[in-house]
């Protein structure tokens, strides 16, 4: 395999220190199992990255050796502050929001028309009602959140 140099300034080092930590934080939660050769490879590469980050003094000073997982890692009060932390904060965020709103108006249709009448929708009107559906949901959950949404539960339930 051929081997290649890269020249990095101390602080593209540090960005890319922290971007790996951020894929192997998604690896983590995303594949826990692991299993899937290419997210090794991703796992490995990332994990060598940060090793050679190690060696530059300002990121190694917030770096330690994790039992947990096995390499180097950087620390809590970091990761606490660290950039990529908030990128995954975000992205959850916006994962967790896309994910009400689809699968809320997905719901919503069925509740409203029964599954047989939906499953008897073409792809492109079941698709045209969901959308609608989400469109209010998203202005409701973009100006009052989770304030004025009510879930209702079945009685044997509740």
């Amino acid at each position: 395999m051929t081997k290649l140099d890269v020249e990095l300034s101390e602080t593209e080092m540090h960005h890319l220190a922290e971007m790996c930590a951020m894929v192997l934080t998604i690896l983590g939660q995303a594949m826990p199992d692991g299993g899937d050769s290419r997210a090794e490879s991703w796992q490995r590469l990332c994990v060598a990255l940060l090793k050679a980050a190690r060696g530059v003094p300002s990121i190694g000073r917030h770096m330690e050796f994790n039992p947990d997982c096995g390499y180097w890692f950087f620390k809590r009060p970091y990761i606490d502050r660290a950039f990529y932390s908030d990128v995954l904060e975000d992205f959850r965020d916006n994962v967790f929001w896309a994910e009400l709103v689809s699968r809320t108006a997905e719901q919503s249709l069925v509740e409203n028309f029964g599954d047989e009448a939906v499953n008897m929708m073409s792809d492109e009107e079941r698709a045209a009602r969901v959308s609608t559906l989400e469109k209010a949901l998203w202005n409701e959950v973009t100006h009052h959140g989770m304030e004025r949404l009510l879930f209702m539960l079945p009685p044997e339930e509740s």
